[in-house]
């Protein structure tokens, strides 16, 4: 998963110059969708009710959304393909067939022996016995390479750059390495977009993302080809993170939750695609390449895709904000009132919050019971990413046709992302959430004692369908709990945790070497135990928004909402 996020965003934003004349003979005819004059219009979701409140301006903004979410599973999960491994065993001297049939054993003894020679030759020539093989023969390295079994996978990076035997851990640490891009692409990039602006961050992401992807296709080895994938993760959630941003800003609060869950199911649909690729193609870097194919589905995003007229706002570059606010109206056929924003201006007394630049980290850390939600609400965030990556990018090992279970795995997410609006809608954000954490967790646990097969994958994606509905969860339940002049920097620090969780997860893959279990215990007993935190949160499910401190200390007494702004209530 890309990252995933809900925006919730009550605050409201002044301005403090006159803005720019208009000529409204220029408008098509249009007609208002607002029940307001002009002088009633005082916050920015005033300005997007009579600008149109989700019209084809919206939509248009929202398919290249969509279509970067698709990307982004292209890109995370490829590596289940094109970095696989089948059976292989050793290409050398002292192993050959003939050598072996020369010991009197039949082809289908010698075809068994062979497979079994993973990382290591066998002497034939002094074992009479086929007992003594391969127990007891003598053994030499593999000297001279290896041969690989291409039922399975065609053609993978692991088979062309030899990462097996003492090197077989490498492709988990590349993939680590992948989703650690997502961790500094979400500081950097977050940062940036706040900074200089949505649109021109999305035009960086968006070219550096395809060079980068074409550019990993031709990697010479690992080192190189790890190097360019953290580029690419770290430029292609600055993609998802910059246009989701921008989306969700042009859209009233009571679409937010439905804006932040279509997206999830493109990004379910990369799961099938990849299977197809990784079926029938037979190079892994054109494997790669045709993964950066939607990327020509983007190039128009550039000219129709525009800045954030609310960070526009924040800035006080009331001109701009007003031409693109004109611009959702023109091609929603509404019509702005005439004083729009001159009266938003002036009636900055009545804003309701009023921005404070200077909130940070210590705000939430000096309160002892935000402390505690923060420290609660971390290791959640950090368990759901580290969940859900161990069992994605571990579906090869479930005993079924590899493919066949990746699309199952990606088939679940569908249903999932439905049950979570609705779970958060008629059993609360708490109950919901703690719920399929325990459920996730019981439900891997359960995998352990079943042997590779149908029955193993039932319960395996009854896991992941539990921890992909709770990851939704999560977010809204987070920004529903911090107050707003520090919302967004707490769900940001949470979803730092999350990266931590995803980077951790393929090297987590790697101890099924010690014990075959041992990843699966691991996640259980984390969702479990963090499941079982979250029923220590407050429940916010039809609450007011908090705006302080006060008010989340406050919110298990807390009025329920009658606003639509009340995400999912």
């Amino acid at each position: 998963m890309g990252d995933r996020a809900y925006i919730i965003d009550t605050e409201f934003l002044p301005a403090t110059e006159d803005p720019r004349p208009h000529d409204e003979t220029t408008l098509k005819p249009a007609t208002y969708d607002y029940e307001y004059e002009g002088d009633d219009i005082i916050t920015y979701d005033d300005i997007l009710k009579a600008a149109g409140r989700f019209g084809r301006y919206q939509w248009r903004t929202y398919f290249f959304v969509c279509v970067a979410s698709l990307m982004s599973s292209l890109l995370t999960f490829t590596q289940v393909f094109t970095g696989g491994i089948g059976d292989f065993w050793c290409r050398g001297s002292e192993f050959d067939t003939d050598k072996c049939l020369e010991s009197n054993r039949s082809t289908t003894k010698c075809d068994k022996i062979q497979q079994l020679a993973a990382c290591t030759s066998y002497n034939f020539t002094f074992y009479e016995d086929e007992k003594q093989l391969p127990e007891y023969a003598e053994t030499y390295p593999c000297s001279n390479g290896w041969e690989f079994d291409h039922s399975v996978y065609k053609s993978t990076f692991t088979e062309e750059w030899a990462l097996v035997c003492e090197e077989s851990a490498i492709p988990n640490v590349l993939q680590s390495v992948y989703l650690s891009g997502f961790l500094v692409g979400c500081i950097v990039f977050g940062a940036m977009a706040d900074r200089w602006g949505r649109y021109i961050t999305f035009v960086v992401c968006l070219v550096m993302s395809a060079i980068s992807t074409l550019l990993s296709a031709a990697s010479p080895n690992p080192i190189v080809f790890g190097m360019i994938r953290f580029c690419v993760a770290a430029f292609t959630y600055g993609l998802v993170l910059t246009l989701f941003v921008i989306s969700t800003e042009m859209v009233l609060p009571s679409k937010r939750v439905y804006v932040g869950v279509l997206l999830w199911y493109f990004y379910g649909i990369g799961y099938f695609i990849l299977a197809v690729l990784g079926k029938y193609l037979s190079s892994w870097r054109v494997f790669i390449l045709l993964t950066a194919a939607p990327f020509t589905l983007m190039i128009p995003s550039v000219l129709y895709v525009d800045e954030s007229p609310r960070w526009l706002l924040t800035k006080e570059r009331y001109t701009d904000a007003d031409k693109i606010i004109h611009k959702i109206a023109e091609l929603n056929n509404k019509v702005l009132p005439p004083d729009y924003l001159a009266n938003l201006k002036d009636m900055k007394e009545h804003v309701k919050l009023e921005k404070e630049a200077k909130a940070s980290l210590l705000d939430v850390l000096r309160d002892p019971v935000l402390r505690l939600y923060l420290l609660n609400l971390l290791f959640n965030w950090f368990v759901q990413s580290f969940v859900y990556y161990g069992l994605s990018l571990g579906t090869s090992t479930l005993g079924v046709d590899v493919y066949i279970a990746f699309v199952i795995s990606g088939a679940v997410e569908i249903p999932a992302y439905t049950f979570s609006a609705f779970s958060m809608k008629y059993l609360g954000r708490k109950i919901s959430t703690a719920t399929l954490m325990i459920m996730a967790g019981l439900a891997c646990l359960a995998t352990i004692p079943i042997h590779p097969g149908p029955l193993r994958v039932v319960f395996a994606m009854i896991g992941k369908f539990a921890i992909t509905a709770s990851f939704g969860n999560i977010y809204v339940h987070t920004a529903e709990i911090f107050p707003t002049p520090i919302r967004t920097l707490s769900v940001g620090t949470c979803s730092v945790a999350a990266r931590v969780g995803g980077l951790i997860a393929p090297l987590i893959l790697v101890f099924e070497k010690v014990w075959a279990s041992l990843p699966l215990v691991l996640f259980a007993s984390s969702a479990i135990l963090a499941g079982l935190l979250v029923f220590f949160l407050p429940e916010t499910k039809g609450k007011l928004m908090p705006d302080t401190i006060e008010d989340v200390l406050n919110l298990k007494t807390r009025t329920r909402s009658k606003d639509t702004s009340s995400v999912g209530a």
